[in-house]
């Protein structure tokens, strides 16, 4: 299975993904299908249209795709177009790394009763009995096309969603594997004390696991010679036999060996063919050298048949680092110093992984790969900048008093830039145990140890120690600090993706309310101020970050539950009777039911529930009363509640906010939180002293507002 392919499986079989498209079909009645790039074969599908269903059946044919040929889209964008009945669908191609890997269709809808006769004609013309044809085309939902359009943007964000999240979860667990590898590799070798025959099996069968090889050879040098023996081979396509020899420049193991540089061979080339016995088939292959302190020690060569598995730099920048701790392994009667260093390197870059996993916050992160490089290091001034991800900053661990000058030379060194015409915008410094002084300094004096943190080829910062007089960083404390880089660059992309996934998120619910705001008589834009008016109590009664997070997507979607009110009741233009208010009532269970369904979005269940409880328990659904009432509700219920009142609709005048405040107090302990209350107009107060624009102003009664 490629990658790609294993990233599809696991998006699109996971359970958040069809809790996802069922609750589409649920709420909507639409089709949706994930298939190939062609648009033609079915990787995942929700509801068959049953216009389709009917008519296949009808005549006897085997059930066919939407399309006879593969449809033509856009690039990157949505593209409208009907599939072989007639019918609107939506295609939407989905990338990765820059390639199509599938398509999002949406479909089995009608936009008018027009169009549902013209079916409904076609089925009779089929041979379908009437009763069956009337009831089929029934089912088929009636949706106007612009509410189609922001429903497939939620269902292309979803899917991408689920192909990062399965992206990312698949590179962790592969991370996860090696380091697994690592570790129980370095538990073995610090059990061993000589070099024997199950040892150098080991090596090289660690070796291939670690880079996905089905063969290889371990290569040691004879002592005194510059002759390379193969000590253990592995594998019907490896180097060659145990005990046979090559020189020093003689094929690619000889000239790794001469060099001292890894050879990484893919593809068909020359040198890879040079290397092959008959009938052995090899798409990539990679030679790494054994060395210790400037002396080669072997050669380890690893080779992978599957054409769908090539090796990459960062592949082979793994496989060094192993073929280091092998040769400091094989070396240890030697230098066990040196080995103990290696197993500490593992336990620190396992400790750092560990630590790092569930974390979601890019300042932990940087919080944590400080506390490690404090605990890792003897250091003057250590620590992490950042010139990617949007930002431009510095955190610098202090550990001894330090003059102030020092800490910008030692900033422009690791960065390799003048900050003196290009300052950092923010520089943050921990000095629990040292000081930051105004003392002369001598730059010469000063040694300083950078390491890239880069992700996909792009320097997005830089992890750092520096010492002054005495103090020297050699080659293993930089392979330990580029071990650390390497995750904490990974920890960083990774919540910040998860930051820019929260976001878009938001934006794609938001575009979503729109819809829902003119399903019925609601102002444009209230479910956006609804969220902004949550929020900002949230902050005020000092929420955790989590907690205003669900009140951002609570107010998104509080309403979320009138897509299954007809629209005659939401759209009456004269009072509705009670029938139909009881009706409309079912909103906050509908709602509630929707989002329980998606697992990143049940927790705000509780809140759509019960957003129209009363505090004086005359509310609904439940009739809940104080606190009993969950405290988000009771605050999206404030929020709510102040935003249709100084909204304008077509039978009632809007308030002004002087007004709707004063309706605030006087429903204080009958119909709100008395408590909540006070902090809103506290809020609403703060905020207008602050001169806010936008948030708590007057606001417009037309035209969209949507997040910037």
């Amino acid at each position: 299975m490629t990658f790609e392919s294993e990233i599809m499986s696991t998006a699109f079989g996971s359970d958040r993904w069809k809790a996802t498209a069922n609750a589409l079909f649920e709420a909507t009645g639409l089709s949706l299908a994930v298939m190939d790039s062609s648009a033609c074969s079915v990787i995942d599908s929700v509801n068959h249209c049953p216009f389709c269903d009917l008519a296949v059946r009808r005549v006897g044919g085997a059930q066919k795709m939407c399309f006879d040929d593969p449809p033509e889209f856009l690039p990157r964008s949505t593209t409208e177009t009907s599939c072989r009945s007639g019918l609107p669908n939506y295609i939407t191609p989905i990338y990765i790394d820059g390639d199509i890997v599938c398509t999002i269709v949406v479909g089995g809808f009608v936009s008018s009763t027009r169009e549902r006769k013209r079916l409904f004609e076609k089925l009779l013309a089929f041979g379908v009995e009437e009763d069956i044809a009337r009831e089929g085309v029934r089912s088929i939902p009636i949706l106007p096309k612009r509410q189609v359009e922001a429903l497939v943007r939620m269902v292309v964000s979803n899917a991408k969603d689920a192909l990062e999240r399965a992206s990312e979860r698949i590179r962790l667990e592969q991370a996860v594997s090696e380091l697994e590898v690592f570790v129980e590799a370095g538990r073995e070798f610090t059990e061993r004390r000589g070099i024997g025959q199950d040892l150098l099996e080991g090596v090289l069968t660690k070796g291939m696991a670690v880079a996905g090889a089905d063969s290889g050879s371990l290569m040691l040098r004879r002592a005194g010679t510059d002759l390379l023996e193969i000590v253990a081979p592995r594998g019907e396509t490896s180097n060659g036999t145990h005990g046979e020899v090559v020189r020093f420049g003689d094929g690619i193991a000889g000239k790794v060996a001469e060099n001292g540089r890894s050879v990484l061979v893919t593809g068909e080339s020359e040198l890879l063919v040079h290397s092959r016995r008959p009938g052995r088939h090899i798409s990539s292959a990679v030679s790494v050298p054994l060395s210790r302190a400037g002396e080669i020690l072997g050669v380890l060569n690893l080779n992978i048949s599957d054409p769908n598995r090539r090796l990459t730099g960062d592949d082979v920048r793994l496989i060094e680092r192993y073929a280091y701790m092998a040769a400091v392994t094989i070396d240890n009667a030697r230098k066990h110093r040196a080995t103990e260093r290696a197993m500490f390197e593992l336990m620190h870059l396992s400790e750092l992984a560990k630590m790092l996993s569930g974390v979601s916050d890019t300042d932990e992160v940087i919080t944590i790969a400080n506390s490690v490089i404090e605990k890792t290091f003897d250091f003057n001034i250590g620590g992490v900048v950042i010139t990617g991800w949007g930002r431009d900053e510095a955190t610098i661990t202090v550990q001894r008093d330090t003059s102030s000058d020092a800490v910008i030379h030692v900033l422009g060194v690791a960065l390799g830039r003048d900050l003196d015409a290009e300052p950092l915008e923010r520089v943050r410094t921990v000095t629990h145990r040292g000081e930051l002084i105004d003392d002369p300094f001598d730059p010469d004096e000063w040694n300083v140890l950078p390491v890239e943190l880069v992700i996909n080829n792009s320097v997005m910062g830089y992890l750092f120690v520096a010492g002054g007089t005495g103090q020297h960083f050699d080659s293993d404390d930089r392979r330990l600090l580029a071990g650390l880089a390497d995750h904490l660059a990974l920890a960083i992309d990774k919540t910040a993706m998860l930051k820019r996934m929260r976001d878009d998120m938001a934006k794609t619910l938001a575009a979503l309310t729109i819809t829902l705001d003119a399903s019925e008589h609601a102002s444009p834009g209230h479910s956006d101020r609804v969220m902004d008016y949550a929020m900002a109590l949230g902050k005020e009664l000092d929420l955790s970050i989590e907690q205003v997070e669900l009140l951002r997507f609570a107010g998104l979607l509080h309403d979320v539950g009138k897509t299954g009110i007809s629209e005659e009741i939401l759209l009456k233009p004269s009072k509705l009777t009670d029938d139909e208010m009881s009706e409309v009532r079912r909103h906050p269970e509908i709602g509630a039911s929707i989002v329980d369904q998606i697992d990143f979005l049940n927790a705000i269940a509780p809140i759509i529930m019960h957003h129209h409880e009363r505090w004086d328990g005359t509310g609904y659904p439940m009739k809940l009363s104080g606190t009993d009432i969950p405290h988000l509700a009771r605050i999206l219920a404030i929020a709510d509640s102040f935003d249709t009142m100084t909204s304008e609709t077509p039978y009632r005048r809007r308030m002004s906010f002087a007004e709707a405040r004063e309706e605030l107090r006087s429903g204080a302990g009958s119909q709100f939180d008395p408590a909540l209350v006070d902090s809103f107009i506290r809020a609403m107060d703060r905020k207008a002293l602050a001169g806010s624009t936008g948030l708590f102003t007057e606001h417009r009664t037309s035209g969209p507002q949507l997040p910037l």
